[in-house]
């Protein structure tokens, strides 16, 4: 996952704490198509904790991620090479 890092143990937590359930359009989520993202992002003062993942599905994440880009012109989770 770009940008940051949620252990096994954690990605299982969040998804139990959704019920399986994407954040953003309630989609049933699968192990091998399941996107964590930080509800509140880095970029506006999010931090890598626990209770600020959420699970969403790759459409949802693709969708929040655009948004965000837009927001802050085009930076926003993407690793500087």
């Amino acid at each position: 996952m770009p940008g940051a890092y949620i252990t096994d143990e954690a990605m299982q937590t969040v998804l139990e704490r959704q019920c399986h359930r994407c954040a953003g359009c309630n989609a049933p989520l699968s192990a091998d198509s399941t996107h964590f993202d930080l509800r509140q992002p880095a970029i506006c003062g999010g931090a890598h904790t626990l209770g600020n993942f959420e699970a969403l599905c790759p459409f949802c994440h693709r969708n929040r991620m655009r948004r965000i880009r837009e927001r802050f012109g085009g930076t926003a989770g993407h690793r500087n090479k």
